[in-house]
């Protein structure tokens, strides 16, 4: 299979089926060449990067609707003609009528030729529009939450945040100091020190699965920000610990080793097939401190007594806006109202869980997104429900701060009585 239409398969699993791009492009580019993969995975996620933009540059062209499969083979043409220098426009444009060909019986050749020799005779358009449509179509995002940035962060916060998302992020590991050290693993030549996090290194070059480090659980793949929760939340090893929203488990993974693999952590979700995953990675990163639990976080009143635990995690479900540079598909899909459940189910986990959080326990709200009304307000709405919770410290990590995902972490007191 020709390394176009294998991405332009890719897309379509993507971008219609709503599956993960990473996920998928590590369990599907088995048996291409590295120089194939690393050319398949820049067209997928750059088309994914640079949707809106891309689609501007053609979408003008034609008064008719287009077929989703279509407009995403012309998405991903145009990027490859503006962005992948060393391909010529004629070899994109050939590749791009054959795979046509193969999609309804042919029908739509002659329209995908059309579309891509009328790009390729005018260039790049110029963006018309306010200040907020233009960093919208240029950066890709939807031109109603670069206004809602720009509210909640400033304009220059906005522009900031939008550029960000075009970068390929960092590969970061956490070590993991139950198995190894930064000392230990600095001798291999394969990472360089963070700049956030104490146990944070960033992966040169390769597939950090296929090291070493990481089959024998030395390391953890890990964003920076991230490891900022657990090192926020900071457990020790006389701690009973709840971690409320624990798959994939890289946090809870954290917890174990900041503990020593001693006191006790319960991980929880409410999908039995995601606390497997957090089983299999605490298996790999050898840590015995954690037991498990099925479990609806907005009941853990229900399965846990009242005051039980001396420290709480939620790192609760969000929009994920945070990122968007490692997860570029989210772009394309966010919608306002999706916030309205996530806010309504983040306010019920945290009412839970200062039920369940002792007198004198300390809890760490997280996120990985950069919405207040998820963030900030959240925060507000739950201390004046509850004025026995004293805020400790409150932090947003921007992700072109320290090139990592952006993360809001609360960390928070339930006063003695």
């Amino acid at each position: 299979m020709s390394v176009r239409k294998k991405a332009f398969e890719l897309l379509i699993e993507i971008a219609i089926h709503g599956k993960y791009s990473n996920l998928l492009l590590k369990k599907e580019l088995v048996g291409f060449d590295d120089r194939d993969k690393a050319l398949i995975s820049n067209i997928v996620y750059g088309t994914l990067q640079n949707y809106r933009y891309i689609n501007y540059q053609w979408k003008d062209y034609t008064e008719k609707p287009v077929k989703r499969e279509i407009k995403l083979l012309l998405d991903m043409s145009v990027y490859q003609m503006f962005f992948l220098d060393r391909i010529p426009d004629f070899a994109i444009i050939d590749d791009a009528v054959e795979i046509a060909k193969g999609k309804y019986e042919g029908k739509y050749a002659g329209f995908v030729n059309a579309i891509l020799r009328q790009v390729q005779r005018k260039g790049k358009r110029t963006i018309e529009g306010d200040d907020f449509e233009e960093l919208a179509i240029r950066t890709s995002f939807p031109t109603w939450i670069v206004r809602m940035w720009a509210k909640q962060y400033g304009m220059e916060t906005t522009i900031q945040l939008c550029e960000d998302s075009l970068h390929i992020p960092n590969q970061t590991v956490r070590i993991n100091t139950i198995k190894s050290s930064k000392e230990e693993l600095m001798q291999s030549n394969q990472y360089t020190e963070g700049k956030l996090s104490p146990v944070a290194l960033y992966f040169k070059k390769g597939s950090i699965a296929a090291t070493e480090d990481f089959k024998y659980g030395r390391t953890s793949v890990q964003d920076e920000a991230s490891q900022m929760v657990a090192l926020t939340l900071n457990p020790t090893e006389d701690d009973v610990v709840l971690d409320m929203c624990s798959a994939p488990g890289s946090k809870t993974g954290h917890m174990a080793a900041l503990m020593k693999n001693r006191g006790k952590i319960i991980a929880t979700d409410i999908h039995p097939h995601r606390l497997e995953l957090v089983k299999a990675t605490m298996r790999r990163l050898g840590c015995i401190n954690v037991d498990y639990q099925v479990m609806d976080a907005t009941k853990a009143s229900e399965h846990f007594e009242t005051n039980r635990f001396d420290k709480i995690l939620v790192d609760a479900p969000c929009s994920g806006y945070g990122t968007l540079k490692r997860k570029n598909e989210i772009k394309m899909f966010m919608e306002p109202e999706d916030m309205d459940g996530i806010i309504k189910t983040q306010k019920g986990i945290l009412a839970q869980a200062y039920i369940v959080l002792k007198p004198g326990g300390e809890m760490v709200y997280s996120t990985c997104t950069l919405n207040k009304k998820e963030n900030e307000l959240q925060i507000k709405s739950f201390i004046e429900a509850h004025p026995d919770m004293e805020i400790l410290s409150e932090e947003t990590i921007f992700p072109f701060t320290y090139d990592s995902d952006g993360f809001f972490i609360c960390k928070m007191r339930k006063m003695e009585e």
